[in-house]
């Protein structure tokens, strides 16, 4: 049976569990968390040094632009504070970025990451300017190979992992689907790579009988 969150659950439990947006919300108010409008990633990433350490985050959420809030001027010694995650934000950092490499090109994620670095640079307090996202995001479109995934997008990874495996050729989205499905519902990691070995050993149990 899957676990239950429980405020004397093990970090193991936890991350062997999968839990909805909603439940992790009323779980982390449970262990005195502030919620606000807090992403599930970071849910997940809190109630774990919760359960880890007994002790709650002073870290505030950063607080999301409201709506009639004026953003932050375009400029590279704008000071981040009402951040506007929109195309125009990425125009600006990809000139940033193109001044100094005209040629470099998007990598997959790369807006998650920088936005992550932001995230916790403001919620430690810091002061950031958009010149600094811009020599992050630089660093991000020049690193070699590919960026490492996201960790929230367990699902989009799971159905990319079955989709490239060869086994599954001809199998569509809807077959990975129903094997997400049977895979979260079993205590373990959420990955292709443990639903496949799931699967390989209830072959061989079946084929043994």
């Amino acid at each position: 049976m899957m676990s239950k969150l429980r405020a004397s659950m093990s970090v193991e439990e936890f991350d062997d569990g999968y839990f909805y947006a909603a439940d992790l919300k009323a779980f982390a108010r449970q262990l005195g968390i502030p919620v606000g409008r807090r992403r599930k990633l970071e849910l997940e990433s809190l109630i774990r040094g919760v359960l880890r350490t007994g002790m709650v985050p002073l870290a505030k959420p950063v607080p999301d632009r409201r709506s009639g809030e004026e953003r932050d001027r375009l400029a590279a010694d704008t000071i981040v504070q009402t951040y506007v995650d929109d195309r125009r934000t990425k125009a600006f950092l990809r000139d940033l970025v193109h001044a100094c490499s005209p040629s470099l090109r998007d990598k997959s994620g790369q807006w998650y990451w920088l936005n992550e670095l932001r995230r916790t640079q403001l919620q430690a307090g810091r002061r950031i300017t958009y010149a600094d996202l811009g020599n992050r995001l630089l660093e991000l479109m020049r690193s070699e190979g590919r960026l490492p995934r996201i960790p929230a997008a367990r699902f989009n990874n799971f159905v990319t992992d079955f989709k490239a495996d060869p086994a599954n050729r001809g199998k569509g989205r809807a077959n990975a689907v129903a094997a997400w499905e049977r895979i979260k519902s079993v205590p373990g990691p959420k990955t292709y790579e443990a639903y496949a070995a799931l699967e390989s050993g209830r072959r061989k149990v079946g084929g043994s009988e």
